[in-house]
């Protein structure tokens, strides 16, 4: 038997009973009345602006009327790496007293500058990654990172980071065995390492060879009959194409490259050094000398953004890369080389979308880090194609990188290019295996002059020959390119070969 309660008690809680049952009736109705569809329309986007109070403070519920889970956190409510890219401790790829920010909207930059002990370097308007940058020099005894931390929580910051460092991707060069690597012949005259303008524009078409000139005898191609290049080139030379090299210098006055280069840009110093890695890649591309290039006819823009010493060796930075980036845009360069690797930079990342969303087609090395190597940028990104490197047996580069983001394998093993001083090499790397396959893009655009990103990726990848596991894998992507078969699948049904 249930024990028995007061009246007034019982009256009491029956009274409170009652209440509760009326509301809870009542919350459906509420909440139809609050939903948009009930009421008066609204902006798109208003639900948005209520959710962050002025000041970037959370709301206060008497003040919200609404907590939609569809509405993005506020400012107060973004992680720091929204604001400022702090490297990690282990990281060092960077000028450790340079710093890249963007001033977030009626800033002073004296202010700033004065805050964080900097002295501006330069500052410049990057419009792929649609951003307005000031490199600044730290003050002796600043700390990077301290200095990042602290701008990820300054209001007049809009973004910051590292100027990062970018590496290269060739091993040293190797001279050709029994060939004098240093001495002239007369089809290949070194006429001297000249100082060279900034912007330099060349005759319309390559400079045909002089009459008489001996030819030097040089080792085989092994990339001429492995990419059935003399088969693609009776269907396309890359006429009428802008391919652009984001690299080291290039010697223009090499037999190889003579008349060429349809412009220049020195992002280092002004000087524009030719160097002997910047040379093998233009060389890959477009070398109609004694040696066969991807795309002979095709037109180079050469963006200087590495400086160093004269040998393979050479490092770029971020606010160089980017300087090179956007000039060769201007230039209307329509395949862009990008035979360097690094770190994951938020900047550079911005101008890759940038360029995809203009229809530009940016190759890039997956890198030389080897098997237990974490991705290599900006190969990993999303927006370039990545290029791994294999040799005259197909067989993968020891040092090359894997993984998901690599798109296919190209030659990249004693491949024989050129480089200054009219003298011939033998290179290795996923860089020259990049610049094979953007040789080869530039075929595919003068047949198909708006191709994109994602159909020049399929069309490489559905022509490209199996290698290693069956179907795409870590190591060589889709498969190594074939050339023929790639041109092929650009051409009308009654051109291209059955």
């Amino acid at each position: 038997m249930l024990p028995t309660l007061p009246a007034r008690r019982f009256r009491r809680l029956r009274r409170l009973a009652g209440a509760g049952l009326f509301a809870f009736a009542l919350l459906p109705a509420l909440a139809l009345a609050q939903s948009p569809s009930s009421g008066p329309s609204r902006p798109q986007g208003e639900t948005t602006r209520r959710a962050v109070a002025p000041g970037g403070q959370p709301p206060s519920s008497a003040t919200s009327p609404s907590r939609s889970m569809q509405v993005p956190p506020g400012l107060w409510a973004q992680p720091r790496q929204a604001r400022s890219l702090v490297p990690a401790q282990d990281e060092n790829r960077f000028v450790p007293d340079e710093v890249l920010f963007e001033l977030a909207p009626n800033a002073d930059a004296d202010t700033v500058l004065h805050r964080y002990g900097a002295t501006v370097i330069a500052r410049q308007r990057f419009e792929l990654a649609g951003v307005t940058i000031i490199r600044a020099r730290l003050e002796a005894g600043r700390d990077l990172r301290a200095v990042l931390t602290q701008m990820g929580d300054d209001d007049a910051i809009a973004g910051a980071q590292p100027n990062f460092l970018f590496e290269l991707q060739e091993d040293a060069p190797k001279p050709l065995s029994g060939l004098p690597t240093g001495a002239s012949t007369a089809s290949s005259d070194a006429r001297g390492q000249s100082t060279l303008p900034t912007l330099r524009l060349s005759d319309p078409t390559p400079a045909a060879r002089a009459p008489g000139t001996m030819r030097r005898v040089l080792p085989p191609q092994y990339v001429i009959g492995k990419l059935h290049l003399s088969e693609a080139h009776k269907l396309a030379l890359g006429r009428g194409v802008r391919v652009a090299l984001i690299d080291s210098g290039v010697d223009m006055d090499h037999p190889e490259l003579r008349g060429s280069v349809a412009g220049y840009l020195d992002a280092v110093d002004g000087l524009a050094t030719p160097h002997a890695h910047g040379t093998s890649m233009a060389t890959a591309m477009v070398a109609h000398g004694e040696l066969e290039g991807m795309a002979p006819a095709a037109r180079l823009l050469v963006g200087r953004a590495f400086g160093g010493p004269q040998t393979n060796s050479a490092n770029g930075k971020s606010f160089q890369i980017l300087t090179a980036l956007d000039w060769v845009a201007q230039q209307r360069a329509k395949i862009i080389n990008l035979s360097f690797a690094g770190p994951q930079d938020r900047l550079l990342s911005q101008a890759l979308v940038g360029a995809k969303e203009r229809g530009l087609i940016v190759v890039a090395a997956a890198g030389n880090g080897g098997p237990k190597s974490g991705p290599l940028y900006p190969g990993a990104d999303p927006n370039v194609i990545a290029v791994t490197a294999t040799d005259a047996d197909d067989k993968l580069f020891p040092d090359a990188n894997r993984g998901g983001y690599i798109a296919v394998a190209a030659p990249g093993v004693d491949v024989l290019t050129a480089e200054p001083g009219g003298r011939y090499v033998f290179s290795s790397g996923t860089s020259i295996a990049t610049a094979h396959v953007s040789g080869l893009v530039a075929l595919l655009v003068e047949k198909q002059p708006d191709l994109d990103l994602a159909s020049a990726r399929k069309i490489l990848a559905d022509s490209a020959v199996d290698l290693g596991a069956k179907g795409r894998d870590p190591l060589f992507g889709a498969g190594r390119i074939d050339a023929e078969a790639a041109v092929a699948r650009v051409l009308p049904v009654a051109t291209a070969r059955p």
